[in-house]
């Protein structure tokens, strides 16, 4: 069962060195770190198993929506159980940024993953990424006639033929990045005109599944959503779509990154910052990519998945840590009528 997230929010302490599976890790009491998991499909369970069985800590998880735990640690301050917090997107981890409620990443953890996809002041680090694309009916369109920018699907020529999901914490990052690159007004235009020619699904796999059922030809979304349908269907080979990676620096092939943070208030914060630095590690990183087809942020270590070279992609210019909370994206989608 896939779940798409939303984005319902308006939305530095620690530099220790890090030694996975030393003394301080191994006489860590059992139970000894909280995580609070805002991510779908398995990769943070896969990541504490492995941490688990690498250093024998306990690790207690709690799962629910991202925004719901941002809420949740916003609502409990000081008194927040939880020492990490991992977010399937970056922009409720900048909310509790804003409201001063999360740590720093140690140094020697964030210099594991490049520096566009941590958080400019060091707050949370990116762990893995996707990348906004169009899934496309490969019968009913041809790939070469997709438009080479995001911001052409406006044009008369795709009324009724695109789908998107405006409650999407992703289309609010891309919308966000979208007017950084090209303003208010004109995001803002690009905004109006899929409000009325394209079709609203309350879902990304909804989108994907449409598409498949040739309903809509086709959908702006993360590729990683298709991936999850076609392992369900039991292949890319069993897929009457396809996926096209926007690329040309379009601010529509945004990146958007799950990421991880230590609580300002984390209850362990030398076991928090054991657990970021694994993350980030290649046994980290290894045991996250195998569970869904996100990009691993440390360099040299490759998806399972056959996912377009991340250093291929070309993406939009705007970093995770500048569409900071998608304030601008939720503010156009309200004035446009969309939220």
């Amino acid at each position: 069962m896939f779940r798409a997230s939303t984005l319902r929010l308006p939305i530095a302490a620690c530099c220790l060195t890090i030694a996975l599976g030393g003394p301080a890790s191994q006489a860590a009491e059992v139970g000894a770190l909280t995580v609070y998991n805002g991510q779908d499909e398995g990769p943070v369970e896969a990541a504490i198993a492995a941490y688990e069985k690498k250093t024998g800590v306990k690790v207690a998880m709690r799962k629910a929506g991202s925004p719901a735990f941002a809420n949740q640690i916003a609502q409990e301050g000081a008194h927040s159980p939880a020492d990490i917090f991992y977010a399937e997107y970056t922009s409720p981890l900048a909310v509790l940024k804003n409201k001063d409620l999360l740590g720093s990443v140690a140094a020697p953890t964030l210099a594991e993953v490049p520096a566009r996809f941590n958080d400019h002041d060091g707050t949370w680090i990116g762990v893995t990424a996707r990348s906004q694309v169009l899934v496309y009916h490969a019968g009913t369109v041809q790939e070469a006639v997709l438009p080479s920018s995001v911001l052409d699907l406006a044009k008369p020529e795709w009324k009724d033929r695109i789908a998107f999901n405006p409650k999407s914490a992703a289309f609010l990052e891309q919308l966000t990045a979208i007017a950084k690159v090209e303003g208010h007004a004109k995001a803002k235009t690009w905004l109006e005109a899929l409000k009325a020619n394209a079709k609203a699904y309350p879902s990304n796999t909804a989108m994907i599944m449409a598409v498949e059922r040739g309903e809509v030809p086709v959908a702006i979304v993360g590729d990683n959503y298709w991936f999850a349908v076609a392992k369900e269907k039991g292949g890319t080979d069993k897929m009457a779509s396809r996926i096209h990676y926007i690329g040309h620096g379009d601010p529509g092939a945004q990146i958007t990154v799950s990421g991880a943070a230590m609580l300002k208030a984390a209850p362990h914060p030398e076991e928090a910052q054991r657990f970021l630095a694994f993350l980030v590690s290649p046994e980290g990183q290894q045991a996250i990519a195998a569970t869904a087809a996100d990009y691993p942020l440390r360099p040299g270590v490759p998806s399972p998945f056959a996912v377009k070279p991340f250093a291929e992609l070309d993406p939009s210019p705007v970093t995770p840590s500048e569409v900071g909370t998608a304030r601008e994206g939720l503010d156009l989608e309200r004035e446009v009528g969309l939220n």
